[in-house]
């Protein structure tokens, strides 16, 4: 080690990180954005999202109303996908990145980056990341049934590939909860993910 690392004096943190997959957040595919130069009002949106009294949606930008009585505006930025109508994402109002999910944390929305968190995986070491993956591959079985015998079967194998590669003194973490451990992924299935 070098020695100014070594005399280094780092601050400790008084939090730590928080887990992207533990906060809640809005993905900007579970919106309707309207197509044309509509505003779309959404005012039962407290139902889905708690934090939120009120949203209106455009073409360029989504206002959000939160309960406390703060407004926060992220522009949108459609995103070219090749194939057919194009897909949105929001352009974070802190640093101006376009990001696909947004994540609530102290009063106010923002992407993983302003709000300093980490995804679960990133907690975990090189022995209790295949633990991981594979908690969330038999959650994504569960919760998946009817899916064709062939995909069922490539992915049973992909799971015991994983547990395998786990040691049996090896968790996931205390930070990781049930939340963390559902599925992302889709597996290259055509299933919808019901998680988000």
């Amino acid at each position: 080690m070098p020695w100014q690392l070594a005399q280094a004096k780092r601050p400790k943190r008084s939090e730590p990180r928080p887990i992207a997959e533990c906060l809640p957040s809005i993905n900007v595919n579970d919106l309707q954005i309207p197509r044309n130069y509509a505003i779309v009002s959404l005012p039962n949106v407290g139902l889905r999202y708690s934090q939120l009294a009120h949203m209106r949606l455009t073409y360029h930008s989504v206002e959000v109303a939160h309960c406390t009585g703060r407004t926060q505006h992220f522009k949108l930025k459609p995103i070219k996908t090749g194939f057919g109508y194009f897909r949105f994402a929001f352009i974070c109002d802190k640093c101006q990145r376009p990001v696909l999910k947004l994540y609530f944390r102290y009063g106010s929305l923002g992407c993983r980056r302003c709000h300093n968190a980490i995804h679960a995986s990133q907690t975990c070491d090189k022995y209790s990341r295949p633990a991981l993956q594979a908690r969330r591959l038999q959650a994504f079985l569960k919760l998946k049934p009817l899916l064709w015998h062939k995909t069922r079967q490539r992915l049973q194998t992909r799971y015991r590939s994983l547990i395998s590669k786990t040691k049996a003194t090896r968790s996931t973490g205390q930070r990781i909860n049930a939340k963390a451990s559902l599925p992302h992924l889709n597996y290259q299935t055509s299933a919808h993910p019901l998680w988000r």
